[in-house]
């Protein structure tokens, strides 16, 4: 595909999916904006894709409006964004009355606050272009129960909400989103305990490039509105709610 003259804004970009995501970007020909809080690492990656580093938490809302003006400063408006930061609650195993304040602040706030804050700051850049395409990252925890962290699923489940719920308001203004859900993917989110138990599930590991060729396509499609879940050996599948018209 050619994606030459897109702007796009990929946060976690410093790794993993976000990571996987920006390089397939940059081979299509789009300018990619690694957003993140790991600076020595995303502007690594920044820079073997000849993009841009931008240092941020996503999770506050005033960094959002100097994301967006940092990169359309310096290239025009947004017309592709990857919503991908996210983080665990604690170390496994735990229970839900042991979650502290500031974990659960930390979680809602990246995993649930960072898609949330990010289309809202990355809508009016896109519709001044034209239009867009938005993809959020969420997990299966979102579609089914997770009762090894029960709050992740919960910010999850949120993003895949408000994402299958915002498509209609957005598809007025010419963007489309869609979320993408992934089985267990090999990324740094996973610590020591759970990849153990993963295998202890003998659940396999999918690579974190297989999420992100879903992600491209998403971005560079025509869908809209869908949640879509990605799992080692098979191409994306939207996920079939009641509701959903397709």
């Amino acid at each position: 595909m050619d994606l030459g003259g897109a702007v796009a804004v990929i946060t976690g970009g410093a790794s993993g999916i976000g990571e996987s995501t920006a390089r397939l970007l940059a081979e299509a020909g789009a300018k990619v904006a690694i957003v993140d809080r790991n600076a020595v690492r995303g502007s690594e990656v920044a820079e073997a894709i000849d993009g841009m580093f931008v240092a941020a938490d996503v999770s506050e809302p005033k960094e959002w409006a100097r994301i967006v003006d940092e990169v359309t400063t310096a290239w025009g408006p947004i017309t592709l964004a990857h919503l991908n930061a996210g983080v665990p609650t604690r170390p496994y195993p735990y229970t839900v009355e042991e979650v502290t304040d500031e974990q659960y602040h930390r979680i809602v706030g990246v995993n649930l606050g960072g898609v949330l804050l990010g289309v809202r700051a990355v809508v009016p850049s896109m519709t001044s272009a034209g239009g867009g395409a938005i993809v959020a990252t969420a997990s299966m925890a979102g579609l089914v129960a997770f009762p090894a962290d029960p709050v992740y699923a919960a910010t999850k489940h949120g993003v895949v909400a408000f994402v299958r719920s915002a498509a209609p308001q957005l598809r007025r203004l010419g963007i489309r989103i869609n979320v993408v859900c992934p089985t267990a993917t090999d990324t740094p989110i996973l610590d020591d305990e759970r990849r153990a138990d993963i295998a202890r599930n003998n659940r396999p590991l999918q690579p974190a490039g297989d999420v992100a060729v879903a992600v491209v396509d998403l971005l560079s499609g025509d869908d809209t509105g869908g949640a879509w879940s990605t799992k080692l050996g098979r191409p994306a599948q939207r996920w079939r709610f009641a509701d959903d018209p397709r």
